[in-house]
Order: structure tokens, then C-alpha cells, then sequence
């Protein structure tokens, strides 16, 4: 008796819509559009920016019948709010405020606007529900539109991979101290010096066979013998500048290959003497490994007018104008040609000399052990060293563990506890064991240990540096973000901050000046997701190809990447990679509206289960 009374109430309601004129409209709802222009909504600086466009058919909105949307985001199926503005719509003869539909034309209506996002967004279902009115009458129009689902929020993604690092900043870095240690060098040069056109070691040439030449070589030579520890060999090649140019810069090229031979051939023999003054054999002898400095200049120009400055030639100021008003080289080579058959002096006294090889030998002064025998000392007799000579030390040491060893001992000596580098340094040593899979108490300690450093050393642009990516790391965004701020700032050591700030830029919606101040940096997270937000997918997947270390978020934006470029499989792919190394992007995963066109996929579902 009641399923009748309701059935016959329907019907009498149906009638009088009808015959208000009101039942059409309910019947005809289907016929109207109401859309998204982009049914891909997301958040942008906190703000959600959408245009809702609809059609009114004609023949639809009766001329004194107004309509009403209300654009509604739908939480967990249940709970409703209304950030959307209200779209009114009013016949040709209908009162009030509205977007006027003709009668027998019908028309469209566009509505824009923004509003605050919130994380429960994500997951919202976007539906227009709407109510027409005649006169006194109203009615629901039935099927509610339903315009999305979810709302994205890939800007807010953000993400730091820094490493350790005795120099950079720009927040993609834990940063040392600078130890302020400049190592000491002393030299010695020898002069060896060739025949016209020739690289043959020649010693009867004239100047071979000077006693200022063989003194230079000997002083060389007994320099190598005191058992410095040897930095770099350079070795300057030199032509005189009578001949072609091209041949004299391959000559000089020889002359440098001829000086590093006689290097060394003297340097092995100073292996043998070493040897043997040791009582060791030669190939027990762990050589080092120092460096070659080419130098191979070509013709000496400036030797030959010094060479013109310095001589007694009573034309030598006419010489020097003729050779210097040349507007070529070759023109210049073949003045002094010309002028060696009016001055022979030239061709016997100034160009001579020019032709030669010159080695120096750059050694550590004061030094007689290498990098890994300082830091054994350092460790074992710290203080037998300066506290800047410790900091070196452990700036050169490959070994984590051997680094914390050499600044806890700096923070437990009563004459060097009160230098906040040490203190900084442990903390960057605690910071990147934390971001490397390490513990909580590895980011307290560090935490602990740069408040230490703040204390000895406020306003400092690298403690800030490092306290910002702690905050980061935890979540605290703000005050990441005050910290690299100071930081750049900063009245002791200022750190350029622009990556950092740009990074923040992209969580501010403002994509150029994130470009702009990360400086479109190459192989990088941040730069692929401004390149993605900014929907330049082909940059983008170029950009997150060559990054080397594929870590869970950098999987994840691949994610992302290949949802908005619809490649389903490489969106599994790259989901299940990332998931593998936090298991947490599960969750992330589950409510993120990139994802809404897969999250109904069994494939999907059993990747965030």
C-alpha cells in the first residue's frame, strides 16, 4: 500500500512540472552539456584554476525559468563542499542575476575561477549538481553531472637529492667547512736547448755547453734528490719566431716530448739512488702519480722582444717597430727573416736562446709524506698539527668513518672545540647518513651538532645551508625554505641559493622563475617536474632519462610522466620501481589524480595493496 502511495505521489509531482512547465526541463536535462575545459584539474601555488563551460539546448530554458549550478567537490562519497563559484542561468524574461539563455536558440555559458586546494582533493569527485525554477516552483535536474575525479598535486612535489661536498650549495648539497689550509710549493726549473729546425737533444749545442745552463740543470737535479714529494711536472716547449708558424708550434710540441723523456730518464735514476740509499728494490718503490703540464707555446714572441729590449743593439727600438707593425704573424716571421741578413746578431745572439724546453718541478714545501701518510699522523698525533692541517686532512680522506674520526677528535681538544667547522662537518657527516637509508638518531645527531656550530658561529651561510636540507628532509618546508633564504643571506659565508629558492618557486605555481633560478640545470629531478608542469613532456623525459641515480622519486615522476603521456606500461614499470625503494608511495600513489585513469586496473591495485 505505501510502494503505491509513493508511486502515485511521483506521478503527481511529474504533473504539476508539467503543467508549471517545469517537467520538459527535468526530462530534457540530459540534452544540456556541462564540462570541464580541462578535466585534469590541479593544484597550482595553492590555488586550483578551472573554466566550466556549458550548452543549453534550444527550445530548453523556459523565458521566465532560471537554473543553478553548483559545481561541488565530493570527499569520500559523502562529505560535499562548494570552493566553485555558483553559474546562474535566467531566461529571456526571467529576473535576477545570470548568463541569459535564448528560448529558441538556446546558448552557452562559461564560468572561471579559483580556490584554495586541500590535500583532500585529490581523491574529490567534481559534479555539478543543479535546480531549475519557475516562478515559485523548483526542481532537482537529474543525472547530477559529474565533470572529473581528483584533483593533481605533482607541484608540490618537490624533492632534494644533495650529496656531500667540500665546495657548491643551491641546497643540493651537504656542505663542509672550508679548512683554509693552502699547501705550500717550491721549484726548479732546467733550460735544455735545441738546434735550428731540430728536437734532438743535442748537449754540444752552444748553450748546452754554458756553465749558466749546466748549473740550472745540476740545481735540478739535486732539487729532485731531497725527496719532496713531487706535485707537477710542467714543461714548456719553445720555438723562435722565424720560422712558420704552423711547424713551429709542431715543433715545440717535440721539444715538449723531448723535455719529458729527459724528465724522465733523471727521474728514474733518483729512483735507483733512493733505492739503493734505502736498501730497497726499485720496484718495491710505490710511485707517484703526479701530473704532466704541457706547455707547448709555439714561438716566443715575448722572449724575442725582450731578448731585442735587453740586447746592445743600437737599432733595436727600430727592429722591435717593424716586427710590432705587422697585422700577422707570418708577416712578423717574415720581417725577422729579412732582418737577420742586415743584423746578424739577431740570427747568432737573440734567437738561439728562444729555442729550447724548460722543465719545473713543483713540490709540497715542508712535506715529505704523501696525502695518506698525513692522514695516518693526523690521526695518530693530532696535535701535532694545526687545526686547518686536520681539516685538510680529512677533506682529502675518501673514508667516511676516517673523516667523523678526525673531526670528533677536533671537538673533544680543549684547544680546538671552540671552531665550528668541525661541528658543521659532523653534522653534514650525519645529515647524508640519514638521506642514505640511515636512522633517526643519525638526523638528531646532526641536527645536534650543527645547533653547536650556529652557536660558535651565527648568521653563517653553511651551517643554514645544512640546517635548511635538515627541515627538508623532515617535512618542514617552511622553514627549509627561511633557512636557504638566510643562507643566501647569510653575513659569514653566503651560499648562492637560487636552485633552492627556484625549488620553491615551483611549489609557489611560479614555473619560469623556478626555470629562470635553477638554470634549466641538466639531469635533474626539479627541472623535469617544472619541465612536466609546464607540459613540456619531450624535455622532460629527456631530462629524467640521463639521471644517473634513480631514486623513488625520481621513479615516481616517471610515473607521473608516462600517465600524462597515456603509456599505461611504463607507468606500472615506473611505479613498481619506485615503490620498491619507499614503500610509503604506496599511500601516495593510491589517492594521487595523476593516476585516475589506472587506479581502477587490477595491475594498479596490486601495486598499491
Amino acid at each position: 500500500m505505501k510502494r503505491i502511495y509513493i508511486l502515485g505521489l511521483t506521478v503527481l509531482v511529474a504533473a504539476l512540472m508539467s503543467s508549471c512547465g517545469l517537467g520538459k526541463m527535468v526530462s530534457k536535462y540530459p540534452n544540456v552539456s556541462v564540462t570541464l575545459d580541462n578535466p585534469d584539474l590541479e593544484n597550482k601555488g595553492g590555488e586550483v584554476f578551472y573554466t566550466i563551460k556549458g550548452t543549453v539546448p534550444p527550445k530548453y530554458l523556459k523565458k521566465k525559468a532560471t537554473m543553478t549550478f553548483s559545481p561541488t567537490l565530493k570527499v569520500d562519497g559523502t562529505n560535499l563542499t562548494t570552493p566553485f563559484t555558483t553559474i546562474k542561468l535566467k531566461g529571456e524574461k526571467a529576473q535576477g542575476e545570470g548568463t541569459t539563455i535564448s528560448w529558441k536558440n538556446g546558448g552557452t555559458f562559461t564560468q572561471t575561477g579559483s580556490f584554495k586546494f586541500d590535500e583532500s582533493y585529490e581523491t574529490a569527485e567534481i559534479v555539478a549538481p543543479a535546480i531549475a525554477q519557475l516562478k515559485k516552483k523548483s526542481a532537482e535536474l537529474n543525472p547530477e553531472k559529474n565533470l572529473s575525479e581528483g584533483i593533481a598535486n605533482t607541484c608540490s612535489r618537490i624533492g632534494l637529492q644533495p650529496t656531500l661536498s667540500e665546495k657548491g650549495g643551491n641546497g643540493t648539497y651537504f656542505l663542509f667547512a672550508p679548512h683554509y689550509f693552502t699547501p705550500e710549493f717550491i721549484g726548479k726549473t732546467a733550460t735544455i736547448y735545441f738546434d735550428l729546425n731540430s728536437s734532438n737533444m743535442n748537449w754540444s749545442n752552444k748553450y748546452n755547453k754554458s756553465q749558466a745552463a749546466k748549473d740550472s740543470i745540476n740545481a735540478f737535479v739535486d732539487f729532485l734528490n731531497e725527496d719532496l714529494i713531487v706535485d707537477r711536472v710542467i714543461i714548456s716547449g719553445w720555438a723562435s719566431p722565424e720560422g712558420e708558424e704552423t711547424n713551429n708550434q709542431g715543433l715545440s710540441e717535440r721539444r715538449f716530448e723531448q723535455g719529458k723523456k729527459w724528465f724522465q730518464d733523471q727521474y728514474n735514476k733518483y729512483l735507483k739512488d733512493y733505492a739503493k740509499r734505502n736498501k730497497i728494490k726499485v720496484k718495491d718503490i710505490q710511485k707517484p702519480s703526479f701530473e704532466y703540464v704541457n706547455n707547448a707555446k709555439g714561438e716566443d714572441w715575448d722572449g724575442f722582444e725582450a731578448a731585442i729590449e735587453k740586447s746592445n743593439m743600437a737599432q733595436k727600438n727600430q727592429i722591435l717597430n717593424v716586427v710590432k707593425s705587422q697585422s700577422s704573424n707570418e708577416m712578423r716571421e717574415q720581417k725577422i727573416r729579412e732582418m737577420t741578413d742586415i743584423y746578424p746578431e739577431i740570427s747568432d745572439v737573440i734567437l738561439p736562446p728562444l729555442r729550447r724546453a724548460e722543465m719545473s718541478l713543483v713540490c709540497k714545501k715542508h712535506d715529505t709524506y704523501s696525502d695518506a701518510e698525513l692522514i695516518s699522523r693526523v690521526k695518530s698525533t693530532p696535535k701535532d698539527f694545526s687545526i686547518n692541517e686536520r681539516l685538510y686532512a680529512a677533506s682529502i680522506s675518501q673514508d667516511l668513518a676516517e673523516k667523523e674520526a678526525i673531526y670528533k677528535a677536533l671537538i673533544n681538544d680543549a684547544n680546538t672545540q671552540g671552531d665550528w667547522r668541525a661541528y658543521n662537518d659532523l653534522g653534514a657527516l650525519k645529515l647524508n647518513a640519514y638521506y642514505n637509508g640511515g636512522t633517526e638518531q643519525d638526523l638528531s645527531d646532526a641536527i645536534n651538532y650543527l645547533n653547536k656550530a650556529t652557536a660558535i658561529s651565527p648568521n653563517n651561510g653553511i651551517i643554514l645551508n645544512n640546517l635548511a636540507i635538515a627541515e627538508f628532509l623532515q617535512g618542514n618546508l617552511t622553514e627549509a625554505r627561511n633557512n636557504f633564504q638566510a643562507s643566501q643571506e647569510a653575513s659569514v659565508e653566503a651560499i648562492n641559493q637560487d636552485y633552492a629558492l627556484g625549488m620553491f618557486a615551483i611549489k609557489d605555481g611560479d614555473y619560469n622563475k623556478a626555470a629562470q633560478l635553477m638554470n634549466n640545470k641538466s639531469c635533474d629531478y626539479n627541472t623535469a617536474l617544472v619541465q612536466i608542469l609546464n607540459k613540456d613532456y619531450t624535455a622532460a623525459q629527456a631530462t629524467l632519462n640521463c639521471i644517473e641515480k634513480v631514486d623513488a622519486k625520481t621513479a615516481y615522476l616517471k610515473a607521473v610522466l608516462a600517465a600524462r603521456l597515456k603509456d599505461e606500461a611504463k607507468v606500472y614499470s615506473n611505479l613498481e620501481t619506485a615503490i620498491n625503494l619507499d614503500a610509503s608511495l604506496k599511500k601516495t600513489a593510491k589517492r594521487d589524480a595523476e593516476f585516475k585513469k589506472y587506479r581502477h586496473t587490477d595491475t594498479f591495485k596490486s601495486l598499491v595493496k
